[in-house]
């Protein structure tokens, strides 16, 4: 039934369509008297009608093409951040941590971390050096940079300073040794004084 309907409306239009370019034909040039003004539908060919299926104007279900806008990135941050200074012996390394594992590990004085190169490493600080800018780290410190701007080191956080008075007093487990007892009983005169 739906074929049948869907044949017929196709002829229909076949015709309309025939007709407005016979209109247009004979306004410019006169038709030649023995074409026919027929229009055929194609016989049991429903491929041949897939675009009035597809776009169906009559659709209950049909919905309105969109535009999406491009989808922004969101900006790449590299960070990687001195969490601290071990030595072994004689020999000191900087302790790095990173998202990027390039950037993760630990290093010694000549050392490589991804493009920087480690100069110097105290017991405080490590001073890297990549391309012609030095840059010197203290612990806890990071350096940041926006996805292909410059490396920027960040501030170190300043510990919280606790005036003398405002020292939390000890408290000595009951189950605490003499030892132990008298090492916490030294630190809260320390932290008095």
């Amino acid at each position: 039934m739906k074929r049948d309907l869907l044949f017929t409306l196709v002829a229909a239009l076949a015709v309309v369509a025939e007709a407005a370019e016979r209109r247009r034909g004979s306004e410019s040039a006169p038709a030649p008297a023995s074409s026919p003004a027929v229009a055929t539908a194609p016989a049991g060919n429903l491929e041949a009608f897939a675009l009035l299926t597809e776009r169906n104007i009559f659709n209950p279900n049909r919905t309105a093409r969109t535009r999406t806008a491009p989808e922004e990135k969101p900006v790449r941050t590299e960070e990687v951040a001195l969490v601290g200074v071990v030595g072994f012996g004689q020999s000191t390394a900087a302790v790095f941590h990173s998202a990027d594992p390039r950037l993760k590990g630990e290093a010694g004085p000549g050392g490589r971390l991804g493009e920087f190169t480690v100069v110097a490493v105290s017991p405080s600080a490590v001073e890297l050096s990549a391309g012609e800018r030095t840059f010197t780290l203290a612990v806890a410190q990071r350096l940041t940079r926006v996805e292909g701007g410059e490396w920027t080191a960040s501030a170190a956080p300043v510990p919280e300073a606790r005036s003398r008075t405002e020292a939390a007093p000890v408290e000595v487990p009951a189950n605490a040794s003499e030892v132990l007892k008298r090492l916490m009983k030294q630190r809260e005169k320390q932290l008095k004084e």
